[in-house]
């Protein structure tokens, strides 16, 4: 995960559980207010009715009449109109005086134990307020229940049932708008902290990039001096410290390139002696022979260590180059060699491969591997060089069938200068080959491997051409 994920997934952490917090409390509070908002106004209605009904219940006589009977009728139904509310109101002893539903007919009892709030407003005179559900509707309705009270006697009662469906209905759309507020408030803080956390990771970033272009090579890459202080800080002590490397890199291979020029001279004039006190004959000409020996693998010496130069420099220009035809010319400059040393060169190609590399260094890796298995194998042997691919990436093989490597040295024959037991048998020799190879294929983005088994087998990877970074000229 990188710092930017984890800097955005924290502050996203922080907001989302501040988010529920507040947002928790504030639907609650809400759903409390409009339930309570809900029930007074039942109420309130449920009293307003019930003073104006009061002349009417407190007359049992009168309630006799159709005429006021057809009134208090009027006075139930419209109050049901204007509340969406059923409206039943009874006498003192809790039967039906009018029922704006029509369900209860004048004079049913209706103060029974199924409905207990009646027994409240009538025989204590309070208020009774309570849900209950209904099977029949399905639905959990309100029951507000208030005394019709006479001179201080209670003389009846009125009770509105209403669905609590409208009030739910407004509470779920409330803690939808709560939801949807807090929602667009996260996205907002995200956003922002995205923001943010990509001005502090940018300058990172550019300073990972510098450090590896200067890993890859690029002894000019430098940082930008962006960001906060502290990455600014950084970023000056990464360009000084890169300043010195590549002062020190430049200084040691000059060193070794100019010291292996201005050792060719004085090796040349001490051949040209050497062959002239050989030629003389006698005594001397035996120990002239062994020091001109001497001399060749010296001069061999200066010739890897100028190759080994030249492979950690980056002055060298990529093109695309098929494995396949870099090893065919290789074969080709090398079948000659081998078929003097009684050994059997041959070539095998599985599919396309194609590198972005130097031509040259790609064949000095051929070259370099070809010519140790020539030099240290014994007459007989097969030399097989393969091109492929190994896992999706471009692959140059060469194995042969000669003694191998000894497995104590295997981790160590990419290393300059060393040389395992099978090197040693072999003759002289500078111990710097494999060590070129491996940085030659370094330079490209490339691998360098012994693999297990019979004989020597070295595979030499690339990157895919889609993925390969170019180095800097």
């Amino acid at each position: 995960m990188s710092l930017r994920e984890r800097l955005v997934l924290g502050a996203a952490y922080l907001v989302i559980v501040m988010a529920i917090t507040l947002a928790i409390p504030l639907g609650l509070n809400i759903e409390r207010r409009a339930g309570s908002e809900y029930e007074s106004g039942v109420l309130n209605n449920a009293a307003l009715l019930a003073a104006r009904v009061s002349d009417i219940v407190a007359r049992p006589r009168l309630l006799d009449q159709p005429r006021a009977r057809t009134v208090l009728k009027r006075v139930v139904e419209a109050t049901e109109r204007q509340t969406n509310a059923r409206v039943v109101t009874t006498d003192g002893r809790g039967r039906v005086l009018a029922d704006s539903a029509d369900l209860a007919s004048f004079g049913t009892a209706y103060a029974t134990p199924e409905r207990p709030e009646f027994g409240v407003a009538l025989f204590r005179g309070r208020i009774d307020s309570r849900r209950r559900f209904s099977s029949s509707l399905g639905n959990e309705l309100l029951l507000v229940t208030v005394p019709v009270v006479d001179n201080g006697r209670v003389v009846g009662a009125v009770r509105l049932s209403q669905d609590t469906g409208t009030v739910s209905a407004q509470v779920r759309r409330s803690w939808i708008g709560v939801g949807l507020i807090a929602t667009v408030l996260v996205l907002i803080a995200i956003g922002v902290a995205w923001f943010l956390a990509s001005s502090l990771v940018r300058p990172v970033s550019r300073l990972e990039s510098a450090a590896k272009r200067l890993g890859d090579g690029d002894l000019d890459a430098r940082a930008e001096l962006e960001g906060p202080p502290e990455v600014a800080t950084l970023a000056g002590a990464f360009n000084r410290m890169a300043e010195t490397l590549s002062a020190n890199i430049v200084a040691q291979q000059d060193f070794v390139a100019n010291a292996s020029h201005q050792l060719r001279t004085p090796l040349t004039g001490l051949r040209l002696r050497l062959e002239t006190i050989k030629e003389q004959g006698g005594a001397s000409s035996e120990q002239a022979g062994k020091a001109e020996r001497e001399v060749d693998r010296l001069s061999a010496l200066v010739d890897d260590l100028l190759e080994l130069a030249r492979a950690l420099s980056m002055d060298s220009t990529g093109a695309n180059l098929n494995l396949g035809t870099a090893a065919d010319q290789a074969v080709e400059r090398w079948r000659g060699p081998a078929a003097e040393r009684e050994m059997q060169l041959q070539i095998r190609k599985t599919g396309d491969a194609t590198v972005w590399a130097d031509p040259a260094d790609v064949a000095h890796i051929i070259d370099n591997l070809v010519e140790n298995a020539i030099h240290y194998c014994p007459p007989g042997t097969m030399i097989l060089v393969s091109v492929g691919s190994t896992g999706g990436r471009p692959a140059l093989v060469v194995a042969d069938t000669g003694p191998g490597i000894d497995p104590q040295d295997a981790d160590r024959i990419f290393e300059r200068f060393y040389r395992g037991s099978t090197g040693r048998a072999g003759g002289p020799g500078t111990g710097l080959g494999l060590a070129i190879v491996a940085e030659l294929a370094r330079r490209w983005g490339g691998e360098v491997r012994l693999l297990p088994g019979a004989g020597t087998t070295i595979e030499v990877t690339f990157p895919a051409r889609s993925t390969v970074s170019l180095p800097s000229a």
